[in-house]
């Protein structure tokens, strides 16, 4: 498949990371079969799924984490209990999150002080061989804060032969994906930037 052919497989519910609310919280989703697949759901992106209508018709979610940032997992909660007790059937567990073990384990612990309960969602640790949707997906290590579990995702359609690459506010592109992105494996790149010029950013 030739760049031209490919469709951006993402839609972006925000663009404004963290403090250009009028833009949302970084944050792309996609939709397959039913499932509304989402990168994070930042402090912002509830409210706008609902005020954009993209839960219409929506019979799964899933969430893939990047970080536990709030503009990035805060309105996480709120997701949880519309998706529970508003979505259809209610008080059943509907939004799946996916993150490397220790990243879930700590967005979860992050959730359940705020009063999500077990059962609420569903908790599910990425590992070799996961899919995100249509995709195969792989977890890259990411630089973002220095005290923080951070990753970029590579996403692989193998019937579509389509590739992209997703970043959570990673400070750099791995090596592995540069070289790749030399060799046109991907038909997309999403890399987070920041106009915010200050030391460390």
């Amino acid at each position: 498949m030739s760049n031209e052919e490919f469709t951006y497989p993402l839609t972006f519910i925000g663009c404004g990371s963290a403090f250009h609310t009028a833009l949302g919280n970084n944050g792309g989703y996609f939709y397959h079969q039913g499932e509304l697949g989402m990168f994070d759901c930042g402090s912002a992106t509830f409210e706008r799924l609902l005020r954009f209508g993209v839960l219409e018709n929506v019979e799964k979610i899933t969430v893939l984490l990047t970080h536990t940032h709030p503009d990035h997992i805060g309105s996480l909660g709120d997701f949880i209990f519309y998706s529970y007790i508003k979505m259809t059937p209610a008080f059943k567990a509907k939004l799946c999150i996916k993150a490397p073990r220790t990243l879930l384990m700590h967005a979860k612990d992050l959730v359940m002080r705020m009063g999500v309960e077990e059962g609420q969602a569903i908790w599910q640790p990425l590992e070799e061989g996961s899919t995100f949707g249509p995709y195969n997906v792989t977890a890259l290590p990411a630089e973002h804060a220095p005290h923080l579990e951070c990753y970029s995702y590579e996403c692989v359609h193998e019937t579509k032969n389509e590739h992209f690459y997703y970043s959570g506010d990673a400070k750099d592109i791995p090596q592995s994906v540069l070289n790749r992105i030399k060799e046109d494996y991907y038909q997309m790149v999403y890399q987070d930037t920041s106009f915010l010029d200050y030391p460390g950013n």
